[in-house]
């Protein structure tokens, strides 16, 4: 495939075949996947991109919904899914925007310019098609095109130099943005106690929240310690006091610098700032002992780490909220260029301000750089952001001239154990879990209190239950291990400890802990991610990505992130061997998902099943000895059935195949059966199955696969008539689930739900919960939450005669979603909405209309193999024919729809409807023996 962007878009394929990408946001996700060709490009990233100014509640799931929309237009394999983001399949020269890139950078780089600049030029056919948020983009090939036009001549390129900011002063030149709740704090602090130390990372404002509180708090001695050496801070003070409070005279130092001090200090109510002590600390907490013995002195200490004193109190001071950062952003900005960023230029500040860790130095050093540079240009410039703040006020101390300099203060400050701890915290992007932190230290033999101490010196912050180091200071460390060598063995050891921790956290999910194990890998998802594509990449670590894929397999069944899955399995299934647990499992998984959608014809074997059944024997878990179930009953499925014909309603699990399997693993396969059982219309299986699952399950506490195995017994329960119970049962299994799965698996729940309250006679709690699930799905953007939603509601509205209703919200779905074309969304729910859409009309008497809904709905709901689903096309075959005084195939429809569910529905209020229209009493209407009949349904239409 080939993408042109100069000149207008334009994509063809490699026949030269043009490929016509629709949608202003699928564009914008081709443009900036192109920009970063055969390169995965994080999901943060893109999200950020695709929607700069309005972001979905979930840009996950917003994201993944476009990609699916795309995926139909572009070549197959094209855009694939990797680990933690998307990658365009193409190379950088077939998109004229990245070869024009790099043509130039190639001119700039080389020998002989003047061809490559010519080349690219040659390549700017006209401007340039861009989609809203990057303009970073037209501003750097507007850069690179100036660079182009004069290195064609054989010019030299010049590059401007950054005007200087004017210097600081400790006065306080500009208005203090934010910290106001930190300053509250600090005076509060020192209202109470006699010692107070503001603690916090390089280029937080520490400085500026000392000076600010000196200036309140007159008399003040403000000492910058930063220029002392050790053994100077005693001198450092009698400089300072002799600039702000008359000395005793001390001609040639006759007395000792401490008690030139004490003698100042004595009598007087001051406040002595000592400024920047990290260095110096243990000096320092000399002085500070020795001058607090003098009666109305107090003492502010601004440092990284604490001093160690008894009735010392802190002030921990972190980067700087979302809001007030962008407002010091935009402030520094206005005092560079002279104007305010623009409206169009506010998400980008605030993003840029978020990407700055909310560090006022940080934001400092941005701002001053907007004399010279645009906003987006700012924004692309943080991918080395190093290089791009490497300048700043002449005024400024050294430790705060560039962004380097501010962390090689905390650096040069650091033993070497600090120093290996910041560098393995670098490699874990979502930091580490408190739990973890012993294995992880000791993966890289480490001590066990090395976070710990960093978090004393303020490189790293412990947040709820967390080790975080801010991104510039990961991107330092980052930078520190390339220098050194060290960043794949950094990140080898990263991929090992957390496939090992994984894999602990992977047992607790399907136990009573699944909710702190779910939390984990939530936690980790960004870790994980990286582990796992480092890992997969390099043939060396093959077997730890096949552990960490494996460990991840559970979760993501769980949050139903198949996606996830099947790329993961992509990426290592061909170094997954049966001689491991987690080889096994990975095989077994590929096998059923490979086989998935096979007919009968498809190669799946009986042999591949007892190949996985001899290994998993030899590796047994509770994972892997379910595999052999399913592959077995898959495959006798594949060979019992019909050509062309799905396998699915010939599925059947041998219990034979579960002897010795633990509790768990039973369980499980009980919940299956019951859910093929319930499909197939064997309600006394269901009953035995469901009832068998949740004995089994709560047994060893499995919330989720309790939850599970509750949407069965509630199945069994709505069909005999115990509304009360099952509604007890789902809400409870609704509940439980909550915070452990997918949104749209939630919403099937509450579904039921609200169609047993309707059957119970509570319509009024129906509607309020009705309303409720439509707010969760907005929230949650996907196209089956949304999907999920609208359809419970149509339900709603037929269930209760509001036909007009019904039809009302099918007409306002985006068509996709009634078109049956949206990939992932199963063919049962396209036909449940064809023949709830032909109730819909039957119920406004548009009959004709009808007649062909109740048709494809017969039609869809056959090729499915779900048997409930044909029995609510049956159902709605039956109310058209109620409708058009036709009450004996009324009365075979609703036979056939019993045989096809396994019982009449008698509390469904449709068909209640239906009998009281042709005047049937409740039982057998008609002989019936299920599918074949319903296919006979579609002549009488």
């Amino acid at each position: 495939m080939r993408l042109r962007f100069f000149g207008g878009f334009a994509a063809e394929d490699a026949a030269g075949s043009p490929i016509e990408v629709r949608g202003s946001r699928q564009r914008a996700l081709l443009l900036r996947l192109a920009l970063d060709a055969g390169t995965t490009v994080s999901y943060r990233a893109l999200a950020e991109d695709v929607w700069p100014d309005d972001a979905p509640d979930d840009p996950r799931a917003s994201l993944q919904s476009l990609v699916s929309r795309m995926r139909r237009t572009l070549p197959e394999g094209i855009l694939r899914a990797e680990p933690g983001g998307y990658a365009l399949g193409i190379a950088r020269d077939d998109v004229d925007l990245v070869r024009f890139a790099d043509l130039v950078q190639a001119a700039r780089a080389g020998e002989d310019p003047v061809p490559l600049a010519r080349e690219a030029l040659a390549l700017w056919r006209g401007e340039p098609w861009l989609a809203d948020g990057f303009d970073w983009v037209l501003r750097d090939l507007l850069e690179d095109r100036a660079h182009a036009e004069r290195l064609s001549r054989g010019a030299v390129p010049s590059m401007a130099e950054a005007p200087e900011p004017v210097p600081a002063i400790p006065a306080a030149v500009t208005p203090l943005v934010g910290r106001a709740e930190e300053l509250a704090l600090i005076a509060a602090q020192l209202s109470t106690f006699r010692l107070v130390t503001l603690l916090g990372p390089g280029g937080a404002g520490k400085t500026t929240l000392a000076l600010e509180t000196a200036r309140n708090r007159s008399p003040a001695v403000f000492v910058e310690l930063a220029p002392a050496q050790p053994g100077e801070v005693w001198g450092a003070v009698v400089t300072a006091l002799g600039r702000s409070i008359r000395l005793t005279d001390n001609p040639a130092g006759e007395l000792p610098a401490a008690d030139s001090v004490l003698a100042a200090l004595a009598g007087r109510s001051v406040l002595l700032v000592l400024d920047n002590a990290e260095h110096v600390l243990q000096e320092t907490a000399e002085v500070a002992a020795t001058v607090l013995a003098v009666p109305g002195v107090t003492v502010l200490v601004t440092s990284r780490e604490p001093l160690g004193l008894p009735g010392e109190a802190f002030v921990e001071l972190g980067p700087l909220p979302d809001a007030d950062a962008t407002d010091l952003l935009a402030a520094r900005i206005l005092a560079a260029r002279g104007t305010a960023p623009t409206g169009e230029e506010l998400p980008a500040v605030a993003r840029i301000a978020r990407h700055l860790d909310g560090l006022p130095l940080a934001l400092e050093l941005a701002g001053a750089k907007a004399r010279t540079l645009g906003v987006d240009e700012l924004e692309s410039g943080l991918a080395d952001r190093f290089a791009l703040f490497d300048r700043g006020p002449r005024s400024a101390a050294a430790r705060h001239q560039t962004l380097r300099a501010v962390i090689d203060w905390s650096w040069d400050l650091l033993g070497e154990p600090e120093r290996e701890g910041l560098l393995a915290l670098a490699v874990f992007p979502d930091g580490i879990d408190a739990a973890d932190a012993g294995a992880v230290a000791a993966a890289f033999a480490l001590p066990a209190s090395v976070f710990d101490e960093l978090v004393d010196r303020s490189l790293v912050q412990r947040t709820r239950g967390r080790f975080r180091v801010l991104e510039t200071v990961r991107e330092y460390g980052l930078e520190q291990l390339r220098r050194r060598g060290s960043e794949d063995r950094a990140r080898d050891t990263q991929a090992r400890v957390l496939a090992w921790r994984a894999l602990e956290r992977d047992a607790e999910l399907r136990t009573p802990a699944v909710r702190s194990a779910i939390a984990w890998f939530d936690a980790n998802e960004e870790n994980l991610a990286a582990a796992t594509r480092w890992s997969g990449a390099r043939a060396q670590m093959s077997e730890t990505a096949v552990e960490l894929v494996r460990a991840q397999i559970w979760a993501w069944i769980m949050r139903e992130r198949l996606e996830a899955l099947r790329a993961a399995l992509e990426l290592v299934g061909a170094d997954a061997t049966l001689d491991s647990e987690a080889g096994v499992v990975i095989t077994g998984v590929r096998l059923i998902f490979a086989s998935a959608d096979a007919q009968v014809s498809g190669g799946f074997t009986a042999e591949d099943a007892d190949r996985i059944a001899e290994a998993a024997a030899a590796h047994p878990s509770e994972l892997s000895l379910i595999l052999p179930v399913l592959l077995k009953a898959q495959a006798r499925a594949i060979g019992d059935g019909r050509p062309g014909t799905p396998w699915l309603p010939n599925f059947r699990l041998d219990p034979a195949d579960l002897v010795g399997a633990p509790t768990w693993s039973r369980g499980v396969v009980a919940a299956i059966e019951a859910a093929i059982a319930q499909n197939g219309g064997d309600i006394e299986r269901l009953d035995r199955q469901s009832e068998e699952a949740l004995r089994l399950l709560r047994d060893v506490g499995d919330t989720w696969g309790i939850a599970l195995a509750s949407q069965m017994r509630s199945e069994w329960l709505m069909l005999h008539g115990r509304l009360e119970e099952a509604l007890e049962i789902t809400d409870a299994a609704s509940s439980a689930l909550e915070g452990l799965t997918s949104v749209s698996d939630q919403l099937q729940q509450q579904a039921f739900a609200i169609v047993l309250l309707v059957r119970l006679g509570r319509t009024r709690e129906a509607r309020e919960r009705l309303a409720g699930m439509q707010d969760a799905a907005r929230r949650d953007g996907s196209d089956r939450a949304v999907l999920q939603a609208s359809l419970t509601a149509v339900t709603f509205e037929v269930i209760v005669g509001d036909g007009g209703a019904a039809l009302a919200i099918l007409e306002a779905m985006p068509f996709a979603l009634r078109d049956g074309s949206l990939p992932g969304i199963p063919p049962q729910i396209h036909a449940w909405m064809h023949a709830r859409h032909a109730q819909a009309l039957v119920l406004v008497g548009r009959i004709d209309e009808a007649r062909d809904e109740v048709r494809v709905g017969i039609e869809l709901a056959i090729a499915s193999g779900d048997q409930p689903i044909m029995a609510d096309a049956a159902l709605a075959a039956a109310e058209l024919f109620a409708a058009t005084d036709r009450p004996d195939d009324a009365r075979q429809a609703l036979a056939i729809g019993a045989v096809l569910r396994g019982r009449a529905d008698e509390t469904d209020p449709v068909v209640q409807r239906v009998r009281a229209a042709i005047g049937t009493d409740p039982g057998p209407d008609a002989p019936a023996s299920g599918p074949a009949d319903l296919t006979d349904l579609v002549a009488l239409l």
